[in-house]
């Protein structure tokens, strides 16, 4: 995975897991964050992590919507610790685990998100996402780039 120590360059290996419905729930009033991770119980919710370590490092919240066969990011966020500082890379190998899980669904690597409007261009810079109404969205070789870069020798 591309975690990255910011300051020597050291390369770690990361492990995302969802979330159980308790830990969501344990996440309420957690001061390494800003949105109410609480308040997505019911949705999809992972956390990175660098192996063999217990800080989360980021979290991301996702709706599988089939009917559309897509994967929607709710909530996608690095903890306060790691904004611009520390380990690089936390939004990046998040994005990167949801449109590989998308590939293995059968979606092709559709993944959508409602990103506040200063993130837009962010977003289509960074990762390769495009806009499709109010919403960005990623799929196809542009999603297979994205697991590439930040998952490593993860396969689609």
């Amino acid at each position: 995975m591309g975690l990255v120590n910011e300051e020597t360059n050291e390369r770690y290996k990361g492990l995302i897991e969802k979330l159980s419905e308790a830990e969501v729930e344990k996440l309420k009033g957690n001061s390494n964050f800003t949105f109410a991770w609480n308040e997505e119980q019911g949705a999809l919710v992972y956390k990175l992590m660098i192996k063999g370590k217990k800080e989360i490092l980021g979290l991301v919240s996702v709706a599988d919507i089939r009917e559309e066969f897509r994967l929607h990011i709710n909530l996608l966020e690095a903890s306060k610790k790691h904004r611009g500082k520390g380990i690089k890379n936390i939004p990046g190998c998040l994005l990167a685990f949801v449109c590989r899980a998308s590939f293995r669904k059968g979606y092709g690597g559709f993944v959508s998100l409602l990103p506040k409007t200063y993130l837009i261009d962010y977003y289509q810079k960074n990762y390769g996402f495009v806009q499709v109404g109010r919403q960005l969205a990623i799929f196809g070789n542009n999603s297979k780039v994205l697991v590439g870069k930040f998952l490593e020798d993860e396969e689609v």
